[in-house]
């Protein structure tokens, strides 16, 4: 009996050890890269002046660091597109994105229940293409939760020791999409943090990856193939946790053309980008 305690005392520590960071304050610098399939080319019309705002046939590259403080968050990214940002202040539930590109700033702000109503609307018009493929006699799958599967290998990525699992989804054909994602089990950010950056958009809801707020831990890289041949690989190259951040990291910058949220939006909900001609916050 007189070693139970020790030991007690020694699994105790163990669990303690064991249990993940929980962070509020955060600075974190990533790398994409995404290369399109060769049939976005132009093959029907509208396709080619697509990819060639998002950085040519071949692909794009984007550099992005993400600002991370309680209610405050910024996703600021780069690439041959353009530069953008989105600052999130969840504690006023307000978005604001704004893109500089070809010359021209411009943005939109949104509210939390601009948020809702845009993704109403987008529900409702993915549910009437399902009721339409299905009544033309085409079986559609309904969205259901990734399966996540834990693989028991290792490898450091921006000095720390991740782990790597397989996120398998299936889109509305039934067709399985599998994506590699390194995580880090050591800390996690906390609640309330959103891996989309506010609007189903920012640091990890760009790629359209499902089911990363699903892993036990902190996705520090992934890599995905989707059956169309487009693929993403994306690397978190520096982390600064418990960072102190300034309020001037939020403040909205000058010379950005914004409107409503509203006035953005086409009749099935999606983002149309206007670039006005003027130069007002």
């Amino acid at each position: 009996m007189k070693y139970l305690l020790p030991i007690c005392l020694v699994l105790t520590g163990l669990s303690v050890n064991a249990q993940v960071k929980v962070v509020d304050k955060a600075i974190i610098k990533m790398k994409t890269e995404i290369t399109f399939p060769e049939n976005m080319g132009g093959n029907s019309p509208g396709e080619g002046d697509r990819v060639m705002m998002m950085g040519g046939a071949g692909g794009m590259e984007a550099n992005t660091t993400m600002y991370y403080r309680g209610d405050m968050s910024k996703v600021e990214s780069t690439s041959d597109f353009g530069n953008n940002i989105i600052i999130t202040d969840k504690k006023n539930k307000k978005t604001t994105t704004l893109t500089e590109a070809m010359g021209r700033k411009f943005g939109f702000y949104s509210t939390e229940e601009d948020e809702k109503a845009m993704r109403s609307r987008m529900d409702s018009s993915r549910n009437a293409r399902r009721d339409s493929l299905e009544k033309a006699g085409i079986p559609v799958s309904k969205p259901a939760k990734p399966e996540v599967e834990y693989i028991n290998e290792t490898k450091k990525i921006a000095g720390y020791t991740c782990k790597k699992a397989i996120l398998k989804s299936k889109n509305q054909r039934g067709e399985v999409n599998s994506t590699i994602v390194w995580y880090c089990p050591d800390f996690k950010m906390a609640e309330g943090f959103s891996l989309g950056g506010g609007a189903g958009r920012g640091m990890m809801a760009m790629a359209g990856v499902n089911g990363l707020d699903q892993i036990e831990g902190f996705p520090m890289e992934y890599q995905m193939e989707r059956n169309n041949g487009m693929k993403m690989h994306m690397t978190v190259t520096k982390v600064q946790l418990d960072a102190v951040i300034e309020d001037k990291v939020f403040e909205i910058p000058k010379g950005y053309d914004i409107k409503p949220m509203s006035e953005m939006q086409g009749g099935d909900g999606r983002m149309i980008m206007r670039m006005g001609n003027g130069g007002n916050q």
